[in-house]
């Protein structure tokens, strides 16, 4: 490598810290933030370029906006350019969250409970309420598409199962897939120039994880199995991976209450990077029994078990996307896929708002913040910040 080129790098991974602590409002807001400075600023590439690049990370399952910035490391430098790229975005972000989680913890041993963040509860909610709305105008369609998403809805809040969400989205890949024979451009594509390796490593660790985790019964294993397989299913960004969050670890293994579940959502929306650091919060929570130090080894795993599969998906498919996007199947199915997400967000919001109550205060506060962000525009910071003052005074 020229010192022309480790210059560059060393620039470029310096652009990357600043948006680690820059980039508010979730993947849509961190696109155009990417595209202002990494296109516009410092012409790191085209403006067509990020775009495919991030059509190639919504195709995909994982973390959109992490996933479109080591993509982004990798055209520039290669694999090791990527994972410094990825480490350097999402490390802020997970550090916060793991503070927020031993903040929280220390506080309830002091006799302080979460009654402070009493009003950031149904923010959260109204958060993944505007969400749903947003992302269900934006692909949700055809009859279909529709018929899928209100199946999901009653999949999702009548069956209580490690399986569920999994298998609304394979339904829905597969009714989409089969039903669905619109015509679409003759296929060509050449399978013989990908390289599988990081698939099959991707796959290996799936199904190893699970094995291992269910024949043991380890909590740091079964953890680590939930965290990548929420990373390896979810399409559509973190609002998408909330509802299965909740529902395996919270209503399923009861790691953490509702009430902290939620908290911890509300105040992920006021940091800056990647909607997925998230998990190093619900990973610490899920050990708060154990001490401070077992928090941390969970904060770890959580954040490593989140964005491991999203990366390696992204190291297979990067060289091979003009091939892969090809295939006909693939096509149909992802239609389904993300109807399927947008069903899996409402119902997510339907029961979140159980644990806190369908009462008129909180219920308002979720209408408020729904016409705040998606008719006004206020920043999630300035609301979260809101409810805490709020609920200081009640």
């Amino acid at each position: 490598m020229t010192r022309i080129e480790t210059e560059r790098e060393r620039v470029f991974l310096r652009d990357v810290m600043s948006l680690s602590i820059s980039a508010f409002g979730g993947p849509q807001a961190h696109i155009a933030v990417f595209h202002d400075l990494l296109v516009e600023r410092r012409k790191y590439l085209s403006e067509q370029e990020l775009i495919e690049l991030n059509a190639l990370c919504q195709f995909l399952p994982g973390p959109t906006s992490t996933q479109t910035i080591t993509a982004v490391g990798m055209k520039l430098g290669g694999p090791r350019l990527a994972w410094l790229t990825l480490l350097i975005w999402a490390l802020p972000a997970c550090l916060l969250m793991t503070m927020i989680a031993l903040l929280i913890t220390y506080f309830a041993k002091e006799g302080f409970e979460l009654h402070l963040l009493r009003f950031v509860r149904p923010i959260a909610i109204g958060f993944i309420s505007v969400a749903a709305y947003r992302l269900t105008k934006s692909l949700v369609k055809t009859r279909l598409e529709w018929f899928i998403l209100l199946a999901s809805i009653a999949a999702v809040l009548l069956l209580t199962s490690a399986f569920t969400f999994p298998a609304v989205l394979l339904a829905g890949a597969l009714l989409s897939n089969f039903i669905n024979r619109q015509p679409l451009e003759k296929e060509s594509y050449n399978l013989k120039k990908i390289r599988w390796g990081n698939l099959y490593l991707y796959a290996a660790i799936l199904v190893g994880a699970a094995l291992i985790g269910n024949l043991m019964q380890n909590k740091p294993v079964l953890l680590f199995e939930n965290m990548y397989r929420f990373g390896s299913l979810v399409f559509g960004g973190g609002q998408v991976l909330i509802p299965m969050m909740f529902d395996q670890l919270v209503r399923v293994k009861g790691f953490l209450t509702a009430d902290q579940f939620l908290s911890g959502y509300g105040l992920a929306q006021a940091i800056p990077g990647p909607v997925f650091s998230f998990a190093s919060f619900l990973g610490a929570m899920s050990f708060q029994q154990a001490g401070y130090a077992s928090m941390l080894m969970g904060a770890v795993i959580g954040g490593v078990g989140i964005f491991l599969p999203g990366t390696l998906l992204i190291f297979f498919i990067y060289p091979a996307w003009e091939e892969m996007k090809k295939i006909r199947g693939v096509k149909r199915a992802l239609s389904g896929v993300n109807a399927a997400a947008c069903g899996l967000v409402i119902a997510a919001a339907i029961l979140l708002t159980k644990p806190i109550g369908f009462d008129a205060v909180n219920l308002g506060i979720v209408g408020l913040t729904f016409v705040a962000l998606n008719n006004f525009r206020i920043p999630p910071i300035l609301l979260v910040t809101l409810g805490i003052i709020a609920g200081v005074i009640v």
